[in-house]
């Protein structure tokens, strides 16, 4: 059961980070905040702010790959408190499956564009735009 909650608590920062950037946000912030306001109230407005904030970082482009995993992380940290309780992380489950489903296509605000150019006259020339591993045998 624990490793069971423990994946849950994955899937749930992973999920909410998704969804802060996706058209479901404003569900996805409203079943967030449910669960802050049945179990620590007090919190509502600092929670609420982190969702904005997460939700900026997100579509402002500044979310590489990196970026998103240290959101996630922080939102499982954020949740894993209040998931702890069997029914709570039952209630979010299904909160957070109702909005997935409500927006099936879970379209992805517009993603800033990148133009790489590269010109080489000699020797060797790599260019990614994201990973790139390279093996240099001799």
């Amino acid at each position: 059961m624990e490793d069971d909650l423990s994946i849950f608590i994955q899937t749930a920062g992973t999920t909410v980070v998704a969804l802060m950037a996706s058209t479901a946000f404003s569900s996805a912030k409203n079943a967030v905040l449910g669960l802050w306001a049945r179990l620590r109230p007090g919190e509502m407005a600092t929670i609420a702010a982190d969702l904005e904030a997460t939700r900026a970082t997100l579509i402002q482009g500044a979310a590489d790959a990196l970026t998103v995993q240290n959101l996630a992380y922080a939102w499982q940290q954020r949740l894993a408190p209040l998931l702890s309780v069997e029914s709570d992380a039952a209630a979010l489950r299904r909160a957070l499956a109702a909005v997935s489903t409500d927006d099936p296509v879970q379209e992805r605000l517009p993603a800033k564009s990148i133009r790489m150019t590269a010109k080489a006259n000699h020797g060797t020339n790599f260019q990614a735009g994201r990973d790139q591993y390279n093996v240099v045998g001799h």
